[in-house]
């Protein structure tokens, strides 16, 4: 790109962003999923979130809202993967890069 008489901007523009791309939007989906599934643990420490029922049914042994909370968080946490899985894809064929 030097040698093409880019300077640093175009650079950076046209050659480093589309090739790191796929590996950013790869970070962030897993970061999103990561954080998703985290955030439960803060009904721990009284936080309304995703994990109160969860926790509501772990406190009163009741199997169902365990059960209730876990699922509603994976096919969330699943969807959200998908989601930016299917961004990374769009973006990587939109600039000629192809994903596994």
């Amino acid at each position: 790109a030097r040698g093409a008489g880019m300077i640093g901007w175009q650079r950076l523009v046209k050659v480093e962003l589309p090739l790191s791309a796929p590996i950013i939007l790869g970070g962030i989906r897993l970061s999103v999923v990561i954080s998703l599934a985290t955030a439960t643990i803060g009904s721990t420490v009284a936080a309304r979130t995703l994990g109160e029922v969860i926790i509501a049914g772990l406190l009163s042994n009741n199997l169902a809202f365990v059960l209730q909370g876990g699922l509603i968080v994976a096919a969330l946490a699943v969807l959200i993967y998908d989601g930016l899985s299917a961004i990374e894809r769009y973006t990587a064929r939109r600039m000629g890069q192809e994903t596994a």
